[in-house]
Formats: structure tokens, C-alpha cells, sequence
């Protein structure tokens, strides 16, 4: 029976397995081409560590952490730690276009995301830090060359947390960031 198959059957057979050899590969890269490149973004970064109360310039500022407060949570076993910096901004085209992110993490490399409110203990001690801003497209609006920016974030952290450092991320500065120690 197999010998009963015209060659041009066989060459339509052949090309077909040799067109899913390049097409299987091609249609799994461009559907996970995203993928790959945050996973990139996230992988392959370039750290700026700075220490505290130094300034640095990244992404168009010069960013300080000026205070990293701790404060009792609101369960036995977390705190939550203020952090206040501030970003003199020398080109305000870059910090405007770019998203910024902050994160803060400790010396096991663990990495803890901002509250979305802020936390009622921070409103009663420290109310001039709870109406500042947080690090977003929004904080630099508006900006000009010279312009200071303060910012605050909060965060919830375990109690056992030791050597906090905020990371600073300007999208468009990638692959660098920014570690204020």
C-alpha cells in the first residue's frame, strides 16, 4: 500500500513536517516574546547601591532616602516601616514618561510592595509624611529642572526584618536600579 503513494504526495508530506520544524518554534517565541523580556527586565538588572542620606543621580534625579522609620503594626509580629526620599529632578522628560516602582527588601533578599493606604499609625505619628506622595507617573508631573519631589511609601513588613533598603525602578533606566541602603 505505501508503495501505491505518488511522489508528490510524499514531497507534500515531507514539506509539511519540515514547515512545523520552523513554524512550531516561530509561533511559541513570538507568543511568549513578552514573557521573555520581562523576564529579563526582572532578571538581568544592574543594582546602584547607595548609602544612607547619599545622593545619586538615575533616571534624570538625584534620589535620597531621607528617613526609613519603623513603627509598631497592627499584629504582634509586623511592623510598619515609613520610608521617605526625595528625587531633585535634573530632567524631567525621562521621570515623567517612566513608570516608577519601589519595593523595599531586606538582607535575605526578600522583597516586600508598598500598601496601597496608607496605615493609621503612620497618619497619627508621622502626618506630614501620610499626605506625600508615593513614587508613580503622578509624582512627576508637572516637574520642572530643579525642582525637589518628596516622596513617601508605606510597608508592612515581619518584625524580624533586619537592614531595610528601599529599590527604586525607572522603567526607562532599565537594566539599572536603585538600591537607597
Amino acid at each position: 500500500m505505501m508503495g501505491d503513494v505518488a511522489p508528490r504526495e510524499r514531497r507534500h508530506y515531507w514539506l509539511s513536517l519540515a514547515a512545523l520544524v520552523v513554524i512550531l518554534p516561530a509561533t511559541v517565541l513570538a507568543s511568549s516574546w513578552d514573557s521573555l523580556m520581562q523576564w529579563r527586565a526582572n532578571h538581568y538588572r544592574i543594582q546602584i547601591s547607595v548609602e544612607r542620606q547619599a545622593a545619586q543621580r538615575y533616571a534624570g534625579a538625584d534620589w535620597k532616602l531621607s528617613e526609613l522609620t519603623r513603627l509598631p503594626g497592627g499584629m504582634p509580629e509586623e511592623s510598619v516601616v515609613l520610608v521617605e526620599f526625595e528625587a531633585a529632578v535634573d530632567d524631567p522628560a525621562i521621570l515623567s514618561k517612566s513608570p516608577c516602582e519601589v519595593a523595599l527588601t531586606d538582607e535575605q533578599g526578600r522583597i516586600w510592595k508598598p500598601v496601597f493606604l496608607t496605615e493609621p499609625i503612620v497618619r497619627e505619628l508621622h502626618p506630614e509624611a501620610a499626605e506625600k506622595q508615593g513614587c508613580s507617573n503622578f509624582a512627576f508631573e508637572g516637574s520642572s529642572k530643579g525642582s525637589r519631589i518628596t516622596m513617601a511609601e508605606t510597608f508592612t513588613v515581619p518584625t524580624a526584618a533586619e537592614n531595610l533598603a528601599l529599590s527604586v525602578t525607572v522603567f526607562g533606566a532599565l537594566p539599572d536600579y536603585m538600591l537607597l541602603k
